[in-house]
């Protein structure tokens, strides 16, 4: 009875060790983004409720009274009847209203969004205070289309598409948008784009697409960069999934990782596996139906927080950094079992 309650200690105390382990690693890394930056203003302008609401009998007319203001979506020729016409048919469709009415449903003012868009800036400009960010914010309906952004920069200008955040899966059923997205599509995830389209805009690079463990710490890096810019986004909505594929993917961990690396996967650099490990859709069947697609930044997204928990360098340090290998040869990153 001794022995078996003596290993039985060993084990809890293994077991506290190891929570204590990634608590601490957990706290290093995020009192590295603890940090305090001054609030930072943007003018917020409305143009959907402008556009929806133009008298559609004199709707060129009206339209030119408006495109000064609005230059950012009327800087074409509104002396073409066809550039006029494609703005008019937009602005009457029927589904286009059933946007703008839910939009306005959901965002009867913008005190969901401005404060949100505000923290980002500041976060994002503490960092990066040499570069110039935009000053004016307009919302916007697009018709959710799928080859553009929620969040874009345009003329130095950001723009936001409202109808992205509905929360509304049959509005997005009516468009084809398969389920597993029009999860992600509510208003926790703004900050996650607005944060996302700062990178894309001003810190991308292009790259030629690597190895799997090249592409983990490359995604990890540019999410931790989005932890970064607004600390409290919960890591389900940082990575888009449902807290219960969160869950899934924290508990096999170890196992997914022991996986990856037996079957020396970190180092192929083929489509299947690239799909397998960073395509999106609704599971990732090599592993179960309840496991999350994208994987592969996942993985990256701890290998960088385990990075940047063991090694004194900066967020701008870390974003400059080229060699993806090394950052993970020198992240110590070990899964937790």
């Amino acid at each position: 009875m001794k022995m078996k309650n003596i290993t039985k200690a060993l084990t809890l105390l293994v077991l506290f060790l190891i929570m204590a382990s990634c608590h601490e690693q957990e706290a290093v890394y995020k009192s590295k983004l603890n940090i305090n930056p001054e609030s930072y203003d943007l003018e917020f302008d409305r143009y959907e409720e402008v556009l929806f609401n133009l008298d559609t009998a004199r709707f060129q007319e009206e339209l030119m009274k408006i495109q000064d203001r609005y230059r950012v979506f009327l800087s074409g020729d509104l002396n073409n009847p066809e550039a006029v016409q494609y703005l008019k048919d937009f602005a009457t469709d029927p589904f286009s209203i059933l946007l703008y009415k839910k939009a306005k449903a959901a965002f009867p003012d913008l005190k969901q969004v401005e404060p949100v868009v505000e923290d980002v800036f500041a976060y994002f400009h503490y960092y990066y205070p040499d570069i110039e960010l935009p000053k004016k914010a307009f919302t916007c309906i697009t018709g959710v289309h799928p080859d553009e952004p929620p969040v874009q920069i345009i003329d130095n200008q950001l723009v936001i598409s409202l109808d992205w955040y509905l929360d509304d899966e049959e509005v997005y059923d009516q468009i084809g948008m398969p389920r597993y997205m029009s999860l992600r599509r509510n208003k926790l995830t703004l900050a996650k784009e607005v944060a996302e389209q700062l990178y894309m805009y001003y810190l991308y690079e292009w790259r030629k697409q690597g190895q799997v463990i090249g592409e983990m710490v490359f995604y990890g890096r540019r999410n931790l960069f989005i932890e970064a810019m607004y600390p409290e986004l919960p890591d389900s909505v940082l990575l888009g999934y449902s807290s219960d594929q969160w869950r899934w993917a924290v508990e096999n961990e170890g196992q997914v990782w022991a996986d990856i690396v037996g079957n020396r996967r970190l180092y192929e650099a083929g489509l299947d596996t690239y799909m397998m490990f960073f395509g999106d859709g609704p599971f990732t069947q090599a592993y179960s139906n309840d496991a999350p697609s994208r994987l592969g930044e996942f993985f990256g997204l701890n290998i960088i927080r385990s990075f940047f928990s063991n090694n004194e360098v900066s967020l701008q340090d870390l974003m400059q950094r080229k060699d993806l290998q090394n950052i993970f040869q020198d992240s110590g990153y070990k899964p937790k079992k």
